[in-house]
């Protein structure tokens, strides 16, 4: 009221603080509007008991919660009345509010047990998977040979390896020849038997026969760490049959396990060793891939050339607490850093014996600054070891735009050039959007990272 009363009704900034004004209001009332929109499409959704991710219109719906809040503030603030503290409260709540969203998108990923990277289709009881056959291979015999898988280990080695134990079991009919038993893994350079050895085989009074062998592969794999530390794996186990190319074709064994779910985690030793990760489902899958040669074992153009494969998927979440907020601190630092830096940049003459500032000192200052943020991004890349970008790089991109900000900044007030918005309370301003900029840009980087 007392800024109001030093403030002429009809004076041109009077004018334009209505103006905002009303604008501020209409927003307020079409973000209002688009949030109740977005959140009656997203909890109407037909999908509703999948996990967020995997559902649509979730980020829709933050980012319209997230601007609504934004209109809110500006309307009780008013940061267009132009006072020096009614634009440090704003400031202040526009990098909370974008620090909430952020917040808020770590707590859907993090929370979340998306099961989107199940290699081809999945099945979990035997009738989807004669379903499965049936729609694949219609009319066709097919000589199923149930077949189990139990987890005992699995470590990553390096970022696109990892080292997997456990044991693998048949059930074989008396039709089953002795060439079509066995299990092959072909993504494993040691699963063609080498990493197998034989545990058990039996014959119960039915005559079927029952075989397991323990394995220890090594499986080369494309790991996608464009999330990164707030990714999840899926490990598979690409199954074979011993006799390729024939109606032998593999399926779960279901009865060796409890009711199938897939996120029950079900066929994994409770004491599994997996350094640095979290398994959060299993799932049996089938995929069929295209061949372009037999083999020699027949015919080209024989009817059946190839049988959908087995897949046994293991889903895996990083324990992404300790790297995100290490990485995080030490971005943080940097930014600080920066921050601190703008106290220092005025045009006021008197000021600048104190404070020692030049253009030439600015600079120097920033490209500095750009050299540690580099060293950083780098050092992130090392250890998700992934040549695409990976969500904490970000950040580092975030800084590099606000470091370039700063950079400009400081040529202009070296210049001689007069700016009215530099010169008001002497680079205020820039100080005051310095966070809103940085975290605002670091949450839409978060939506365009976790929405796609």
């Amino acid at each position: 009221m007392k800024h109001m009363r030093h403030m002429k009704p009809g004076s041109r900034r009077a004018v334009w603080s209505r103006r905002i004004g009303k604008i501020n209001l209409a927003l307020v009332a079409l973000f209002t509007v688009t949030t109740v929109l977005t959140g009656f499409l997203y909890f109407a959704d037909g999908n509703i008991q999948a996990d967020h991710t995997e559902r649509s219109g979730w980020a829709l719906l933050l980012l319209s919660i997230v601007l609504l809040c934004l209109a809110v503030a500006a309307a009780l603030i008013k940061p267009y009345l132009f006072t020096a503290r009614r634009c440090a409260l704003m400031a202040t709540a526009m990098s909370v509010i974008f620090a909430l969203g952020i917040g808020a998108v770590w707590q859907i990923v993090a929370h979340d047990k998306a099961t989107d990277t199940i290699v081809g289709q999945d099945v979990d009881t035997p009738k989807a998977t004669d379903a499965y056959m049936n729609k694949t291979f219609p009319g066709v015999k097919l000589r199923y040979i149930p077949t189990g898988v139990f987890i005992q280990g699995a470590k990553f080695t390096e970022p696109q390896e990892v080292e997997v134990s456990g044991y693998v079991w048949q059930r074989y009919s008396k039709d089953v020849p002795e060439s079509s038993m066995g299990v092959v893994f072909p993504e494993a350079p040691d699963g063609y038997g080498d990493s197998q050895t034989e545990a058990y085989d039996t014959t119960n009074t039915d005559g079927e026969r029952l075989k397991g062998w323990h394995f220890n592969l090594t499986l080369r794999q494309h790991f996608n760490y464009s999330k990164y530390p707030l990714d999840k794996q899926n490990i598979w186990l690409r199954m074979w049959t011993a006799a390729t190319f024939t109606n032998d074709v593999l399926v779960p064994d279901y009865a060796s396990y409890p009711p199938w779910m897939n996120d029950s985690a079900i066929g994994l030793d409770e004491e599994i060793v997996t350094t640095g990760w979290n398994p959060y489902f299993t799932a049996w899958s089938f995929k069929q891939h295209g061949v372009s040669s037999t083999m020699g074992v027949q015919d080209f153009d024989k009817p059946f050339k190839n049988a959908p494969e087995l897949y046994f998927n293991l889903g895996m979440e990083r324990n992404w607490a300790g790297p995100l907020f290490g990485k995080l601190l030490q971005s943080l630092f940097i930014a600080a850093i920066m921050f601190l830096a703008l106290f220092v940049y005025t045009k006021d003459d008197n000021k600048n014996p104190r404070f020692g500032f030049s253009t030439w000192t600015a600079i120097s200052f920033a490209v500095s600054l750009l050299l540690v943020v580099v060293v950083d991004q780098t050092q992130i890349r090392e250890i998700a070891g992934d040549t695409s970008l990976t969500y904490l790089e970000y950040f580092a991109i975030a800084q590099y735009i606000v470091i370039m900000g700063i950079f400009a900044n400081a040529i202009l007030l070296g210049s001689d050039t007069e700016i009215r918005v530099l010169e008001w309370k002497d680079n205020l301003l820039p100080t005051l959007l310095y966070w809103p900029v940085l975290i605002g840009l670091f949450f839409v980087f978060t939506l365009l990272v976790f929405a796609a």
